[in-house]
């Protein structure tokens, strides 16, 4: 049995507290504190702090404090835009609110038959992430899923944009090309290197990776990147991290305020406000221009449901479309090598690092299908990663030990460390002259894959019959893997063999299902990537939002994150949806140029407002 997320280790990370410039409503009077002069934190209050039933004015409200309303929130600092980013968490790790993201799941992974799963590939002190429940690894809290990220970062392809006539509804209504610049701008944030993931990258390289002569016709190369804090190389970016350094006196955080439903108006043209509620009961209400929903691939989709009050089938749901065409990542383990295969697969397989903007980026390379093969057989965009399962004695691992101080296993440490004298010469000589990755001692190196889903209407978020303590209705889940995904991970596995026998690599060991038509064997699982639930298009009959992210038809309603791709790729989704985000807050920054100036607020009540 799976964890539930109540599990989560801590976070520790503190969130400063702020002084209050936000118009606050009570029930009695109107306070309007005064502006601080110059520069200040940026100011969290405590939903459960307030008065009971205030309400609160703003320009634009976005709903959820992770990388995708951060984000914005970065890029509206600054401006005469009011901006309230609404988390229904704290600034560190709470049973009591993690519980929230409870789901009531149908479908797979736990539908699949005879299925023995294996978690989400997850190795060493992140091997607690395989077994918290399907599409239950979220994080509430401010910084939301980068709290549990590796920092792993691709760029959709331009295929992934493009109509593929054997994948039904594939195709954007925005291109790559329209993405570049905010794309950019996204690998700044995160502290990347240049967005090339494909061969383009060889000639980038230090020291370029060997040439296999693999097949292009058939696999191409593809590669990774990790983000990480600009001051700390070992972690990757933190958000609540990025959100401290907010200055700006247009941007206020509201924390431990869950928005249970979306309000609009009695025409369904323009969203007018938000209901929240604390864990504690204490209610809310904000009142907004524009609302900007930020929440992730499940929790959008809910909330839109949940907001049924004047339309019985939720917000943006005229055509039946929010929360179908949900898609993740099917991650199964593709092959393995072990002894010594390792070694050598290694060598072509591993790190690579370029020298940009003051520091070297270190890049992981492994192999996707080409676009020729995909089309050729009717398959979907998968690609395969190296992942290196190290032995206990390790010496890289015991170095890192040992710098720690003493321990149970300092002399165990020591010792790996004395019989690995060459290894870590030729490790060091590695990183600092060629800018490659570290030789390992491992006991098993194997390749997993995520692939792109199909995406079906059938696989989809609905509302449950069991509510959460806030009363509010729990995801049903019903993920569905199609027969096509099946096929391209097993096609991928199948040429993976064939060509690497094909250039004198060693032969890697499949699965036994992989070799036959038979898929019940198959393991997959979640990778945390939910996807397309209110997903971007043209057509309201089959997406949620258009192409600058707004909801079909209601003035006001935006939606981030990786809830609108159009079509989920293989890609990790942060990079690309921080992309988006970015877009979108240019398109707001424009929407809102006629907003009032901000103005110095007297301290005194204005009764006046609420009189009769």
């Amino acid at each position: 049995m799976r964890k539930s997320i109540a599990t989560y280790p801590k976070s520790v990370d503190f969130i400063p507290a702020y002084t209050n410039r936000t118009v606050i409503r009570t029930r009695a009077m109107l306070v309007k504190i005064e502006e601080m002069d110059g520069e200040r934190e940026m100011m969290n209050r405590d939903l459960r702090s307030l008065p009971e039933a205030i309400e609160i004015d703003c320009d634009i409200a976005i709903i959820g404090g992770g990388p995708a309303g951060i984000a914005i929130a970065r890029e509206l600092a600054g401006t005469r835009i009011r901006v309230l980013v609404i988390e229904s968490g704290g600034s560190d790790y709470e049973a009591e609110i993690q519980a929230l993201n409870s789901v009531e799941n149908i479908g797979a992974p736990d539908a699949l038959p005879d299925n023995a799963l294996e978690g989400r590939g997850y190795t060493g002190a992140l091997s607690w992430l395989n077994d918290i429940a399907a599409f239950e690894l979220r994080n509430r809290m401010i910084g939301g899923s980068s709290h549990t990220w590796i920092g792993k970062c691709a760029a959709f392809d331009e295929m992934d944009f493009a109509i593929r006539p054997w994948l039904p509804l594939s195709g954007w209504p925005i291109s790559r090309s329209q993405l570049l610049p905010t794309l950019q701008r996204a690998a700044h944030l995160l502290n990347l290197g240049p967005n090339v993931y494909d061969e383009m990258l060889f000639s980038l390289l230090h020291t370029a990776p060997e040439e296999l002569d693999l097949d292009r016709e058939i696999l191409r190369a593809f590669f990774w990147q990790f983000s990480h804090m600009r001051n700390q190389r070992a972690e990757p970016t933190r958000f609540n991290r990025l959100a401290r350094d907010i200055k700006a006196a247009n941007i206020d955080f509201l924390t431990h305020a869950t928005v249970t439903s979306i309000n609009i108006d009695s025409q369904a043209r323009h969203v007018t406000s938000l209901d929240l509620k604390s864990s504690t009961g204490r209610s809310a209400s904000v009142r907004a221009k524009t609302i900007v929903l930020c929440g992730g691939g499940v929790e959008n989709a809910r909330l839109l449901l949940a907001s049924n009050a004047q339309l019985p089938a939720g917000i943006g749901n005229r055509h039946d479309v929010v929360g179908r065409y949900l898609c993740d990542h099917p991650r199964t383990s593709l092959c393995r090598f072990t002894g010594r295969d390792i070694q050598t697969i290694a060598q072509h397989f591993n790190f690579y690092g370029l020298n940009h903007g003051g520091g070297t980026h270190f890049y992981l390379r492994g192999l996707s299908l080409s676009p020729e093969i995909q089309m050729r057989e009717g398959l979907t965009n998968c690609a395969a990663y190296p992942v290196q399962v190290h032995a206990d004695d390790d010496p890289w691992a015991s170095l890192k030990r040992l710098r720690k101080g003493a321990g149970k296993t300092f002399l165990r440490d020591l010792l790996s460390v004395a019989k690995s004298a060459d290894m870590i010469t030729t490790g060091l000589y590695n990183r600092l002259v060629q800018k490659r990755g570290l030789p390992h001692r491992s006991t098993e190196l194997r390749f997993d894959v995520m692939a792109e889903q199909e995406v079906n209407s059938e696989s989809r978020i609905t509302l449950s019959q069991k509510r959460d303590r806030l009363g509010q209705p729990l995801p049903r889940i019903d993920w569905k893997i199609g027969e096509r995904e099946t096929n391209s991970v097993r096609r991928l596995a199948q040429l993976i063999s064939h060509e690497f026998v094909r250039v004198g690599l060693p032969k890697p060991q499949l699965p036994d299902w992989m070799g036959t038509d038979d898929a019940s064997g198959a393991t997959f699982m979640d990778m945390a990537h939910p996807s397309c639930t209110t997903r971007m298009g043209a057509d309201p009959r089959t997406s949620v939002v258009d192409a600058d992210a707004m909801v079909h038809d209601l003035d006001g309603l935006f939606i981030a994150g990786s809830s609108v791709f159009s079509t989920p790729g293989h890609a990790n989704p942060t990079l690309m949806l921080l992309a988006l985000s970015i877009r979108l807050a240019d398109h707001l920054k424009q929407r809102h140029t006629a907003a009032e100036p901000l103005r110095l607020r007297s301290t005194e009540p204005d009764l006046s407002l609420h009189q009769g």
